[in-house]
């Protein structure tokens, strides 16, 4: 398997193809200074065109034409959509998701006049469903346009949750969901924009880890929570395991999504057994926390050849600049920048023209490590610099 990994799965659109080119044309001067920066989100199927100066060389594409923009801003007539956002906890990974969708909410506020009342929310507690719950039925309560929910709670529970919002005229979407593991077919959401924490996440670390080691070696992991990410990742990284039977899961031990937690996690494992070759802590925080206890044991950092791989998931910049200085070895990255911005995308066109996005849309993902890291940490920093909304 190549060092640089990156998988989309059904649905699923290149940030390249989604994002790739610069906005021109569509907002004031000062306007057009930031869509040069954001770059653009092209709907698929929408054209683009091209304007080209001397010799053929493009200065810049526009997303559709002025006819086709009035269009739509005639149909936003200076709309203000209502948009509340709730993930399963404060972190790092949901304000990187979060400054996706502000770009994005931007990009259109110059494109289209379209304006945003958003909301932000989440539990004290990873766990703490029913704070989750009263927040949604709050928003519905005071006439939200739509609710991003990512979740912790029973799936069945939050049907129930969706089903009211439904009814009394509050669209629910998903973001960072692992979609894979229900029937779509019962999902009440009218979207859910996310990954394949299965194939898109589990399954790559285990490969990473089996092509570095030679498909040999001793493994610890550090996992989360019981419950919807920790039962997907486990089930991919399973069936990239059972391709190489000579590598093994010696540990286990939980580190609840915490740095801190994993930390002392992986100090009690690796001081039973420092004849580790591989830690995989199942989000990022967790791989950090790990990648500290085998610098303060004194043990050796995987640099390319010798010493213990650490890996996680999610795409932090903090993760990025701890690949960058030999830290921690690899994560995979899940596009929490690109899961922000394509809901705002799936949510705009389905408010404003009831278009029908697919019921589960996988960004891409991609393992990341020091070969690879820069363009990705460049990203995650344009992104964070986005002005909030």
């Amino acid at each position: 398997m190549a060092d640089r990994e990156e998988t989309m799965d059904k649905g699923g659109m290149s940030r390249r193809q989604i994002f790739g080119t610069a906005f021109a044309g569509a907002a004031t001067a000062a306007g057009t200074a930031m869509l040069g920066s954001l770059g653009s989100a092209a709907m698929p199927g929408r054209a683009f065109a091209q304007d080209a100066a001397g010799g053929g060389a493009p200065t810049s594409i526009a997303w559709g034409d002025e006819a086709w923009r009035k269009i739509v801003a005639d149909k936003v007539a200076g709309r203000t959509l209502k948009i509340g956002f709730t993930g399963p906890a404060a972190s790092e990974f949901y304000d990187e998701i979060e400054h996706g969708a502000f770009a994005q909410m931007r990009a259109y506020s110059d494109l289209f006049g379209v304006k945003w009342d958003w909301t932000y929310a989440s539990p004290q507690e990873h766990q703490d469903i029913n704070d989750q719950v009263n927040t949604i039925e709050a928003w519905v309560t005071n006439k939200f346009d739509a609710v991003l929910v990512c979740t912790a709670g029973d799936f069945e529970s939050m049907q129930n949750v969706y089903a009211r919002a439904e009814t009394a005229g509050t669209r629910v979407f998903q973001f960072n969901m692992p979609a894979e593991l229900w029937d779509e077919s019962q999902n009440r959401a009218i979207s859910n924009i996310g990954y394949n924490n299965v194939m898109q996440a589990g399954y790559l670390a285990g490969r990473y880890i089996a092509t570095k080691l030679g498909g040999k070696g001793k493994i610890i992991l550090i996992w989360g929570l019981p419950g919807h990410w920790s039962t997907a990742r486990r089930k991919g990284l399973d069936i990239a395991l059972a391709e190489f039977p000579d590598l093994k899961i010696v540990g286990e031990q939980r580190g609840d999504y915490v740095r801190d937690k994993a930390l002392n996690a992986a100090m009690n494992l690796l001081q039973r057994d420092p004849n580790i070759n591989a830690i995989y802590g199942e989000n990022e925080e967790m791989a950090l926390g790990a990648s500290q206890a085998i610098q303060a044991l004194g043990l050796k950092p995987w640099d390319g050849t010798d010493g213990i791989i650490t890996i996680g998931a999610d795409g932090l910049k903090s993760g990025f600049e701890s690949i960058k200085e030999g830290q921690m070895t690899a994560t995979v990255s899940v596009g929490a920048v690109d899961q922000g911005r394509q809901s705002i995308e799936t949510i705009f066109w389905n408010l404003i023209f009831d278009q029908v996005p697919p019921k589960v849309f996988n960004v891409r993902t991609q393992v990341v490590d020091k070969t690879n890291v820069d363009e990705p940490l460049a990203y995650v920093t344009w992104a964070l610099s986005v002005p909030k909304i």
